[in-house]
């Protein structure tokens, strides 16, 4: 394999930078169209139009960043019954920023909290994989505590106790009821594998969760930079933080984030399949 095809080079780089531009406009061209489709009904035609073009800046936004890797990946429909959830998710985030109205104001209020959320189910993601299996003592004789049923047990417990927290701080049961859901949605493509393939099923998890965990870290520090319409957007947490104060910063992350894994799970990101090469 030759270098060129190994590492994108000036022009690939130019090609990501190019596709999360357009990635991130999309979104917010949509939220922005469905804002207006909704306050102005009289506007509906050119709104729903924007939104259109919205859409499909999105979707265009992944094929730019494989153009830069030279793949073309196949679609099957594992990949696309691990994506749904993520897209549907990043749809939500949308519709709360939007048109809060469409989910609820008391819903859309949470979004901010479940982003701070993320944020421990990224880290109990790995934490339950990896940690028991290398802690626990699996002699007969071994003490209950040091073993691997016991050892997981107790880091749900504790990263209970940080959901209850933070759902605390939102006044909200829903918040974590949505802990548990958010948190079984990392290991849906898991799930998905035989219990053979046990070495597969780990280096996909690991996979997902550093992806997971470099976009969150990315796109955090871009809420802090990168400015975005405010809309709808709003918080259930009367705190003076950076999301609670400008909650459409929160968001937009969330809608970017939870489209971008979905686009990763759509396009098999985390398999080791070998993708076929463009002409």
């Amino acid at each position: 394999m030759s270098e060129e095809s190994k590492s994108p080079g000036a022009g690939g780089c130019f090609m990501l930078l190019l596709g999360f531009a357009v990635f991130q406009g999309g979104i917010v061209l949509v939220a922005v169209a469905l804002n207006r489709l909704f306050l102005n009904p009289a506007t509906a035609l050119p709104a729903a139009a924007a939104a259109v073009a919205g859409v499909l800046l999105v979707f265009t936004a992944p094929r730019l960043v494989m153009f830069a890797g030279r793949s073309r990946p196949q679609v099957t429909w594992g990949q696309a019954a691990c994506a749904l959830p993520n897209l549907a998710l990043a749809g939500w985030f949308v519709l709360g920023w939007a048109a809060p109205r469409v989910i609820g104001a008391e819903a859309a209020g949470l979004l901010p909290g479940v982003m701070v959320l993320e944020f421990i189910i990224i880290h109990a993601s790995v934490g339950l994989v990896a940690f028991p299996g290398q802690m626990a003592l699996h002699a007969p004789d071994a003490p209950w505590w040091r073993r691997r049923a016991a050892m997981t047990a107790g880091l749900l417990l504790l990263y209970s106790l940080f959901a209850a927290g933070i759902s605390a701080s939102f006044s909200s049961l829903w918040l974590f009821l949505g802990f548990w859901m958010l948190f079984a949605n990392k290991f849906i493509s898991d799930w998905m594998l035989p219990a053979a393939q046990a070495a597969d099923r780990q280096q996909e998890h690991m996979a997902r969760w550093g992806t997971s965990a470099a976009l969150y870290l990315l796109l955090a520090m871009g809420s802090v930079f990168i400015p975005v319409p405010e809309l709808g957007a709003s918080s259930a947490s009367q705190g003076d933080g950076l999301w609670e104060q400008h909650p459409e910063q929160a968001v937009a992350m969330g809608a970017m984030y939870f489209a971008a894994l979905g686009f990763c799970e759509l396009y098999g990101g985390f398999r080791r399949a070998v993708p076929a090469k463009l002409a």
